[in-house]
């Protein structure tokens, strides 16, 4: 390791104003906060004052620290006694007898002016939130593991982040428009409803981000919005629960993880996403045939599993630059790839396990004249790969184990990586070695030795500059 000069003998970095060492200081793990105190005076100050208080109560349990709640009412006591402001305060508990002693806490540090509160309770029962928390006026972000959510999200008034994870929720999720005018990003992952199972979010004028997991349980699932520009739905609801997102015609990102969606609700719900430039599919096994046209779509990213019954996926997308299809399906007619004359702008193009003829394969690649980065993987039963594209500058051919000859025309391709069960004979034309040529260590020797031969016969490289261009990795 290189050691940091000094210039002149003097610290340069003690001297920066307070702000921004705490900035540096917030980017640390906390045990590494902890351990700048002792490098010299003005440290040990920037760690007393360092408005960021993380507490885990599971190392004080494991390892006998000390009295946990003491440690906890110190730091906070040392805050309000120095009126410093607190910026954050997490607290991960293990034990409910202590519940008492963090409503206390969260009063005092909201006393500070806090505006960051992670809260993560890992005991049977779960923590119910104290009323200070829905009336504060500084609190921004709330972050919240295997809490009680027992009052209306109305409350909150100065909220801009809201994360619930495994928590209870005792009333319903109903936001229209005047409740909560700042909240951002919300996010409710594998909650459990108590009451009402429905999400409502109407008219909201700064909302951006939704992710919300669907659980076994829920009733109806609603958001409409103009400023709303990503939402994330993971659908796993019995009976099919209601999803309606029509009125969020300026989506940018939709990401869709459903068994319950068919084709007429999927392209009903397309129609209506006109702005939709990132699209990801995961595990929508009704799904028969997939059928895009959007002229704003970059990404496409479709998950299949073996249980799949989607037969034909048609795209017509101009804009698009971005390709992912994983599939686990060994039947030879599970799905057809047609892409429109319109999609030529393609530039990143990831194939996982897709079983199709081998022609087929080198059909779809040719439809995309602007291709620089090409992963085709598990591959099983393809025996010959043929490449011819201009632009193609990353080629990786992974887990291909019958793979028995490659052909490549890429004059501008500067990265090669392949690995499979046996060493393929292959062939490169009109290549320039500018880059490197990738391999892992599974590939053979034998493989390598012939590719640098290659390299030497065909491409003109001296066999003294052979190790500056192929590496294993």
């Amino acid at each position: 390791m290189k050691r940091t000069k000094i210039i002149g003998g003097v610290d340069r970095i003690s001297e920066l104003p307070e702000c921004i060492i705490h900035r540096i200081m917030s980017h640390l793990p906390p045990e590494e906060v902890v351990r700048t105190c002792v490098l010299s005076k003005a440290w040990y100050n920037f760690k007393a004052s360092f408005p960021v208080l993380n507490f885990n109560e599971e190392p004080f349990l494991k390892k006998r620290l000390g009295n946990f709640t003491q440690v906890v009412y110190n730091s906070l006591l040392q805050f309000r006694q120095y009126n410093l402001p607190l910026h954050s305060f997490s607290v991960s508990l293990y034990k409910s007898s202590n519940y008492p002693d963090l409503d206390s806490w969260i009063r005092l540090a909201l006393e500070n002016g806090l505006e960051k509160l992670n809260l993560s309770s890992r005991s049977v029962d779960h923590y119910f939130l104290p009323e200070p928390v829905f009336l504060s006026k500084t609190l921004s972000i709330l972050n919240l593991e295997s809490c009680v959510l027992n009052e209306p999200l109305s409350l909150f008034s100065s909220l801009k982040k809201l994360f619930l994870r495994y928590c209870r929720i005792d009333c319903p999720i109903i936001l229209e428009k005047g409740d909560c005018p700042l909240l951002e990003e919300f996010v409710c992952d594998d909650c459990e409803f108590e009451l009402d199972r429905v999400i409502r979010i109407s008219d909201r004028l700064r909302l951006q981000t939704v992710d919300v997991m669907i659980g076994s349980l829920f009733d109806e699932f609603v958001v409409s919005g103009q400023s709303i520009q990503s939402i994330s739905i993971r659908d796993e609801s019995r009976p099919p629960s209601v999803v309606n997102i029509d009125g969020c015609t300026h989506l940018k990102l939709l990401l869709l993880m459903s068994d319950n969606m068919t084709d007429t609700q999927f392209h009903h719900l397309l129609s209506k996403l006109p702005l939709l430039e990132e699209l990801y599919l995961f595990h929508c096994y009704r799904l028969e045939e997939i059928k895009i046209s959007n002229p704003k779509l970059k990404t496409l990213v479709v998950s299949l599993e073996f249980r799949t019954s989607l037969k034909i996926l048609e795209i017509a997308a101009p804009s698009w630059k971005s390709f992912i299809f994983t599939s686990d399906d060994s039947d030879p007619n599970c799905c057809k790839i047609k892409v429109a004359d319109c999609c030529c702008s393609l530039e990143t193009l990831v194939l996982f396990k897709y079983f199709t003829a081998e022609g087929a394969i080198q059909n779809l690649i040719s439809k995309f004249p602007l291709l620089e980065n090409l992963w085709t993987i598990g591959f099983m039963e393809l025996e010959r790969m043929s490449v011819q594209n201009l632009r193609l500058k990353r080629l990786h051919i992974v887990g291909c184990l019958n793979l028995k000859a490659v052909e490549v025309c890429s004059p501008d391709l500067f990265e090669f990586h392949c690995t499979g069960r046996e060493s393929p004979k292959f062939s490169v034309a009109d290549m320039k070695a500018s880059g490197g040529l990738k391999f892992e260590d599974e590939t053979s020797s034998i493989w390598l030795e012939r590719f640098k031969r290659m390299l030497i016969n065909i491409v003109g490289i001296k066999d003294d500059d052979i190790l500056g261009i192929i590496y294993v990795a």
